[in-house]
């Protein structure tokens, strides 16, 4: 086995490859996985993410064929979860991470100000000229919680290209099993990362798990956390703790689990059930749901 570890995305990241010794087929998917933090940075001003948002409500900006793509499956996805994910929530998404970090709650002036400055619809994307604009000042993308599902698609596809037949992609939690059967826990909600609650057997799937008990702070006993309604402009309260999503597109999953976990899991399912994909719901209560397509490739730890 031959395994490389790599901080992109905001995350820890590591691709396992289980049927070579030769460790220069990874460098490559490696540099690639790199440049597309480099587009999709939130963080970075330079990044082609960075540009569009500096250039808000001013012109269009001229994007690689990766974040056009992006792009556009966001807003595809934002539209079919009647907004519940949305990228242009990048405002909404700052003002909450900075909430968090200070433990103070943002103001209701401060959020209804983020939330004017949210909406999909204000996203232009012109495949003529290859460019993105947002069309209202003031208004950020935030792709956190879709690119590391398109990495990880990515990802797979050149190892498929290298002739891998046997390996696991996993990019802060979004997993990729190529090939042989691969065993995956699922985080328990309720205890420290890295204790399972359940063990899932995958082959040739990809799972990601969206939750909200990783970023939290409590405020007056009550949790605010850090996957926020784009509908609200407050933290989801949708009765779900955690969801993991099973399907063949690591990109679906990851933009489908951030918005099912808003949208809760009865409006979730008839989503999931359209695009043939398997879910594990966790309520706030500690009630766990498995769709029955998952019967037999689950064990629960006790």
């Amino acid at each position: 086995m031959i395994q490389k570890l790599f901080p992109a995305f905001g995350t820890i990241n590591s691709i396992s490859v289980f049927d070579t010794s030769n460790p220069s087929i990874l460098e490559p998917i490696k540099q690639r996985m790199m440049q597309m933090h480099h587009r999709f940075s939130f963080f970075q001003p330079a990044s082609e993410i960075g540009q569009i948002n500096q250039q808000a409500g001013i012109h269009p900006v001229a994007v690689s064929e990766d974040t056009f793509h992006v792009l556009s499956l966001a807003s595809d996805y934002a539209k079919e979860t009647n907004g519940s994910f949305d990228v242009t929530a990048g405002s909404m998404s700052e003002l909450w991470r900075n909430a968090i970090r200070s433990a103070t709650l943002p103001s209701e002036a401060e959020i209804a100000h983020c939330q004017a400055h949210c909406d999909i619809k204000h996203l232009d994307l012109d495949p003529v000229h290859g460019t993105a604009f947002l069309r209202e000042k003031g208004m950020k993308l935030d792709l956190g919680g879709i690119v590391k599902g398109y990495a990880a698609d990515k990802a797979r596809s050149m190892l498929q290209a290298q002739g891998i037949q046997n390996a696991q992609i996993n990019f802060g939690g979004t997993v990729v099993a190529l090939g042989r059967m691969q065993n995956i826990g699922i985080q328990n909600p309720f205890q420290k990362t890295g204790r399972s609650m359940a063990t899932l057997s995958l082959k040739n799937k990809a799972i990601v798990t969206s939750g909200s008990y990783e970023q939290c702070f409590i405020h007056q006993g009550k949790r605010f956390h850090h996957i926020i309604d784009p509908r609200t402009g407050t933290p989801s309260c949708s009765g779900l703790i955690s969801v993991s999503l099973i399907g063949d597109e690591a990109v679906t999953l990851d933009a489908l689990a951030t918005g099912i976990c808003c949208l809760g899991r009865e409006a979730g399912m008839s989503i999931l059930r359209k695009h043939g994909i398997s879910a594990i719901f966790v309520t706030d209560h500690g009630h766990v749901q498995v769709t029955p397509d998952l019967q037999g490739q689950i064990s629960f730890d006790l």
